[in-house]
């Protein structure tokens, strides 16, 4: 269900080039975001594609990291080489010349914009996250060895200090942007993505009685995504005296409990379903920037049990829309315990409404596309004008 778009008259509308290294028809890209993102924009301005997926990564870089697999333990990324920035830079550099936008705007393209040069026009930076906030957080960014490290905070510098204004998918991103590579505050936007998956009509839930508690896990990640913290969680729970099981839609290993219920990998309307029958979403990840799940939660009016990590306080209000947790801790036995105690007050009906509604509501207001294509767009405007008063 989409939220009506303001939209400008069709002579007044900007053109925004939007660069990003995932492919644009790509489903899956960027959690799926990067459709819905040009879908987005796409209703309030007129867009021009400018994917790199298809450039190839620099030999070079390919090579450093198959040299250092063979003589170290540490890893070595190759999107996030030198030699391969500075030929997509190169690259975009002539293919935005050719569009002649309005203005540049980067989803998570830090790689693409780092050597991009002086192009004209304004850039807008999209993320949910930096590399000092992701370095050691990730696993993909973890492990890293120096050369890698050294060159992907070369891009990082360079990209933040080629953009103009920020808009970022939590404060948890725009503290460490500020924090960490100096960029003012006014610089910075908060706009949350909305979900990937929304609801085809309102849901509607039975909340009149208690009822064994249905707890979701939604993990593409097992390990990341703290599939065992939750099935902890849910096993304390139940020795407690609260009736509940879980269901878990995505990976899960073999021998798990009775009262798990795996589900597998599901397409958009059976996870849509399954959003909508749970009564409570357990994301207790280890790292989390923002999380389409969370948004995804909000739209089918779902309160959440989250991991008090990352960017997720942007999108969970804590005792509103749902109950955060383990925000002092790295022990995975000390958050599933922190989550097995949050769990009993979700058999009480009157809680849940409460959060549902609120959750909802907040997907209303702030967690959904046209609020942040919305957001964007005015951010996309004030960087060309500011980009104009300069000149004068």
């Amino acid at each position: 269900m989409r939220i009506p778009p303001h939209t400008e008259p069709e002579s007044n509308r900007l053109r925004i080039a939007v660069v990003t290294p995932w492919r644009l028809d790509d489903p899956d890209a960027w959690s799926g975001m990067i459709p819905l993102i040009v879908a987005a924009l796409s209703d309030v301005a007129d867009v021009v594609p400018l994917s790199t997926a298809q450039q190839p990564t620099s030999l070079l870089d390919r090579g450093a990291a198959r040299l250092l697999g063979a003589v170290s333990s540490r890893s070595y990324l190759w999107g996030f080489g030198l030699a391969t920035a500075i030929a997509r830079g190169r690259s975009v550099r002539r293919r935005i010349r050719a569009a002649a936008p309005d203005v540049v705007l980067g989803v998570v393209a830090s790689t693409d914009l780092a050597f991009l040069g002086d192009v004209g026009v304004p850039v807008v930076q999209v993320s949910d996250a930096t590399f000092a906030a992701i370095r050691g957080f990730y696993p993909m960014f973890s492990n890293l060895h120096p050369l890698s490290s050294l060159q992907a905070e070369i891009i990082a510098e360079r990209s933040t200090r080629a953009t103009d204004v920020f808009v970022a998918s939590s404060q948890w991103a725009i503290d460490s942007l500020v924090r960490d590579y100096a960029v003012g505050t006014h610089q910075c936007v908060l706009a949350p993505t909305g979900p990937g998956i929304e609801p085809l009509t309102a849901p509607t839930r039975e909340d009149s009685a208690p009822h064994v508690l249905n707890a979701l896990l939604v993990a593409s990640d097992w390990h990341r995504k703290g599939g065992d913290v939750a099935v902890e969680a849910v096993r304390r729970a139940q020795d407690r005296g609260t009736q509940v099981v879980l269901t878990i839609v995505g990976d899960a290993p073999a021998g798990l409990p009775e009262w798990c219920r795996a589900r597998g990998r599901l397409d958009p309307a059976a996870l849509s379903a399954e959003y909508a029958r749970a009564d409570v979403l357990l994301e207790l990840t280890s790292a989390n920037a923002a999380g389409v799940t969370l948004t995804d939660a909000a739209a089918h009016g779902l309160p959440v049990i989250a991991a008090n990590v990352g960017g997720v306080a942007s999108i969970v209000r804590d005792d509103e829309t749902g109950v955060l947790v383990g925000a002092d801790t790295d022990s995975p036995h000390e958050l599933a315990e922190a989550a097995a105690e949050a769990l009993p007050p979700f058999a009480d009906p009157a809680f849940r409404s409460r959060l549902s509604e609120a959750a909802r509501a907040r997907w209303a207001s702030d967690l959904n596309w046209d609020e942040w294509a919305r957001r964007t767009l005015s951010a996309c405007v004030r960087a060309r004008e500011e980009r104009e008063a300069r000149r004068r």
